[in-house]
């Protein structure tokens, strides 16, 4: 009898993932919010501010927001300081490819098919984003290593937390831009229904990408250096 060999997988780049997942999730939140059903899930909090204070543009919002969770995420996990700092920095890059992706997709068209387009490929593309990032082993973004490194220093299901976390920035989202806007702004239906469904994609993209590639770096050393190991390497489940 023939013994069945295992598959060959693909092997992607730990860096290329993380730029890939990093231009990827920051043009689809961008696609998100043009589709006027509610921004993503992980910006709503970000934009709704920026609606209010107009001084500060949605981009340097979403870099303040992330400084906060970091600070957060320091205190309540003892995150490893090389890590944040390269969190810190993600997150002034993510915070300037927000509004530059603002800039760049401002022309686009908005009738109802457009938008529900805009919609339909965002909810799909933020979390291969968010996939391809925790996959890349470096640290990431505040908004997702929270998730991350909460899940795996408590010992939570990272879907679980996911949804959880999501849930309770749609409500802050929701309550601020009622009382504080007078009615709904960026945040909608959509917002919502990313809340519910973003962690479970996640789950599922993360099933099927260890079927056919693995992610391995190019610089190990440079990786290890930034990432601790008992946090950011935490599986999805």
């Amino acid at each position: 009898m023939e013994e069945t060999r295992p598959k060959k997988r693909f092997v992607l780049p730990a860096e290329l993932s993380l730029l890939i997942g990093s231009v990827l999730l920051t043009f689809s939140v961008i696609l998100a919010r043009t589709s006027n059903f509610g921004v993503a899930v992980l910006t709503s909090v970000p934009f709704v501010l920026s609606q209010k204070f107009t001084r500060i543009s949605a981009g340097t919002w979403n870099t303040v927001i992330m400084i906060l969770l970091l600070i957060i995420l320091i205190v309540l996990t003892k995150k490893n300081i090389k890590a944040a700092a390269m969190s810190l920095a993600l997150s002034f890059v993510f915070g300037w490819l927000i509004d530059l992706a603002i800039w760049l997709l401002s022309g686009l068209p908005t009738n109802i098919g457009w938008r529900i387009a805009y919609y339909i490929i965002s909810f799909f593309a933020i979390p291969m984003g968010i996939t391809l990032f925790v996959k890349s082993g470096y640290p990431m973004l505040p908004f997702d290593s929270f998730v991350r490194d909460m899940s795996s220093y408590y010992g939570w299901k990272f879907s679980l937390t996911k949804t959880v976390f999501d849930i309770i920035f749609v409500t802050f989202s929701v309550l601020f831009s009622l009382f504080a806007l007078g009615g709904l702004r960026d945040v909608g239906v959509g917002t919502i229904i990313s809340a519910v469904f973003t962690g479970f994609v996640i789950k599922l993209y993360s099933q099927a990408l260890d079927k056919v590639m693995v992610v391995e770096p190019w610089f190990p050393k440079f990786r290890a250096f930034f990432s601790n190991p008992n946090q950011d390497t935490a599986e999805i489940k």
